[in-house]
């Protein structure tokens, strides 16, 4: 009688397991940490972004009707206003009953042709930003969904004589992000009491 012939496995021994165990959660791992970073840096659904230039695009233009478009909300981080143009909207706004906030550099006050005693006249909340160096945002977020900033200073010589660009950036997302640093800054800040401008 033949004898049955089989192959001979190779023995599997415990360094064995232990090696495969090792590869085994060394690429769930690296699969884990590659799924998430994508997935945080995925991009919003809702992004679009319009990009603006000046002095070619009416960008003073499209700020003021952003202002006047907002339906509950507007907060600004500016180094200084003196726009009398983005001033009376942001009055007009507030007047329409719109939360309009602003946070700005500890120079603003004194700055020539600043807005900030016309804007606390009508009653707009300003805060100082107590930033060691300067308060050199130009942001405006608006509602839950808009976010305006780039280079563009609140100012009439940034549409009229510079060169600036202007982001328009629709995004939820985005939106929270800038809302989150603002009100962390603005918590820092020192409000402007109106009375140190207009006593009774």
């Amino acid at each position: 009688m033949k004898k049955s012939t089989f192959r001979r496995l190779p023995r599997i021994t415990h360094a064995w397991v232990k090696l495969l165990g090792t590869v085994a959660i060394a690429f769930s791992s690296l699969l884990v940490h590659y799924t998430s970073c994508n997935t945080a840096n995925r991009p919003d659904a809702d992004l679009a972004i319009q990009v603006w230039f000046a002095p070619e695009d009416p960008c003073m233009d499209l700020i003021v009707h952003k202002i006047l478009s907002a339906k509950a909300l507007i907060l600004v981080q500016a180094y200084v206003i003196t726009s009398s143009r983005i001033a009376n909207a942001l009055i007009k706004a507030h007047q329409n009953r719109v939360e309009v906030r602003l946070l700005i550099d500890k120079n603003a006050q004194t700055t020539r042709g600043s807005q900030v005693r016309w804007l606390l006249q009508h009653g707009i909340p300003i805060i100082i930003d107590k930033t060691v160096g300067y308060a050199h945002n130009k942001v405006m977020i608006m509602d839950d969904e808009y976010v305006i900033t780039g280079s563009f200073n609140w100012t009439h010589g940034a549409q009229a004589r510079n060169a600036e660009n202007l982001l328009v950036i629709t995004s939820k997302k985005v939106n929270k992000q800038f809302k989150n640093n603002w009100y962390i800054r603005a918590a820092a800040g020192e409000q402007l009491k109106p009375w140190r401008y207009f006593p009774t």
